[in-house]
């Protein structure tokens, strides 16, 4: 029987070629991918920061006033508009205590402006205006300014002269011991619209938390700000992590240690009888079991200021030339 010849064996399937996945190029905010050369360089990755020397940064002060009704916090904020870098001056008014404002400004020939705060909703919005006012301001831009002053002084823009336009240069907030509790408001949802009677909401965990997080934003968004900035603030006398009793701003829970530390000057101010029997406003700025207080400025060696206005400080502090025109 004849053999029945074998089968070549069936080649191997050739391999499948590997494509590679496509995926969208990386692009830099210039249009331009990593490592694509451009004319006779390769294309540079935007920074995502800038490094540039501390001296070069303008210098703006940081300030939170905190002690006693009635000590004149409120007034030691206004002499801002004695020194004249510091004009104009904008008054975030959450207390209605512009009385002694009015009469200041009449002593002294200056001219403060006020916007009256009633609730949280409006620190927010005010915020905002401040940030394109400061744009504006520093792009000297006197049109973008006259426009934006118009939208909240009710004046139209053609009739705002050029020496009436405003450049806000320092905000004062009176005070945020108010302002907080405008915040709890809005998370309770209580409003002026309300009777005394009616009974609202009870604060809780979950609202203390809001509150929190919510003052820290504001807080920060208005020292951000490129402008001198004056915190005005209660007392309130609380016990520490050492169970010892002492002065610190009047704020909920850890709001108080927290906003102080986004400060460059903390200060107790109080009414004392020096040696020789007479009265004397003292700003405190250095800490003691006593009472919170700090600032950032080693120029100053020492421990208070003694009937102080806000040139005086930052003349003590290095801050201001003799002649008060400019910033150092």
């Amino acid at each position: 029987m004849a053999e029945v010849p074998k089968k070549a064996p069936a080649p191997a399937p050739a391999p499948m070629p590997v494509v590679p996945r496509q995926t969208a190029p990386t692009v830099t905010t210039s249009g331009v991918r990593p490592g694509q050369v451009v004319g006779s360089k390769p294309a540079v990755r935007a920074a995502a920061f800038k490094i540039e020397p501390v001296s070069r940064k303008t210098r703006y002060l940081k300030l939170l006033v905190y002690g006693p009704y009635g000590v004149g916090k409120t007034l030691l904020s206004a002499t801002s508009a004695l020194v004249p870098i510091m004009r104009d001056v904008l008054i975030m008014n959450a207390e209605a205590g512009d009385l002694t404002l009015s009469d200041f400004q009449d002593d002294y020939n200056v001219s403060l402006d006020n916007i009256e705060v009633q609730d949280f909703h409006a620190l927010g919005r005010a915020n905002e205006y401040l940030k394109r006012h400061c744009q504006f301001r520093d792009a000297n831009d006197i049109e973008g300014l006259r426009n934006l002053q118009a939208q909240v002084s009710g004046v139209p823009a053609e009739e705002i002269a050029d020496e009436d336009i405003k450049q806000y240069r320092t905000v004062i907030i009176d005070s945020i011991t108010e302002v907080e509790q405008y915040c709890f408001n809005q998370l309770l949802g209580i409003t002026s619209s309300m009777r005394l009677d009616e009974e609202g909401q009870s604060a809780e965990w979950t609202e203390y938390k809001k509150n929190h997080n919510m003052m820290l934003r504001l807080v920060r968004a208005f020292r951000d700000l490129p402008m001198h900035v004056v915190f005005i603030c209660a007392a309130s006398y609380v016990q520490d992590e050492l169970k010892r009793m002492k002065y610190s701003p009047d704020l909920t829970g850890k709001l108080s240690n927290k906003i102080q530390g986004f400060m460059d000057m903390v200060g107790y101010y109080v009414k004392i009888k020096d040696d020789a029997g007479k009265e004397e406003r003292r700003l405190y700025v250095t800490s003691t079991p006593r009472f919170d207080a700090k600032h950032r400025y080693t120029a100053f060696k020492g421990d208070y200021f003694a009937n102080p206005t806000i040139g005086s400080i930052l003349k003590e502090v290095n801050l201001l030339s003799a002649d008060g025109a400019t910033l150092k």
